[in-house]
């Protein structure tokens, strides 16, 4: 998949189960760059899903349909277009570090981003996207 990090936590389980390693056309390959980027340079371990290992965390990447997220908004009659349905959105933690403290440590070296992102402010994760189509290279957003 890439260097540091493995298919299974990248995509649901649902997405793995079904179409094994060519869930990987499924992920935007800006976001995968763009984590290999965050992850080579902070030089610490970033942990996005953990169910291949026996972890709870397994709607942190990319979301189908039977994930409960997107079940839940589909049964209250909402539409689900997220960046995790589409493959170009994650929400990770940083070994060490608060979320706060990535978010900061992103938006000061910003300019080692690939590509343009939004950050989600107000959660305790770091939750990633490629859905800033502004000539920033950082958006912060609330949801």
């Amino acid at each position: 998949m890439s260097e540091h990090f493995i298919l299974q936590e990248l995509v649901c389980k649902h997405t793995f189960d079904k179409y094994g390693k060519f869930a990987e056309n499924f992920l935007d390959p800006r976001l995968i760059i763009t984590l290999e980027t965050i992850r080579e340079r902070i030089n610490k371990p970033i942990f996005v899903n953990s169910w291949d290992s026996g972890g709870r965390f397994d709607e942190r990447g990319l979301r189908c349909p039977h994930c409960d997220i997107v079940k839940k908004e589909i049964a209250k009659g909402n539409l689900y277009m997220s960046a995790h349905t589409l493959g170009r959105g994650v929400d990770f933690d940083v070994q060490g570090l608060l979320s706060d403290e990535v978010r900061l440590w992103i938006a000061k070296y910003k300019n080692w981003l690939p590509y343009p992102i939004r950050l989600e402010k107000g959660v305790s994760w770091v939750h990633l996207d490629l859905f800033n189509n502004t000539r920033d290279k950082i958006v912060f957003f609330e949801p």
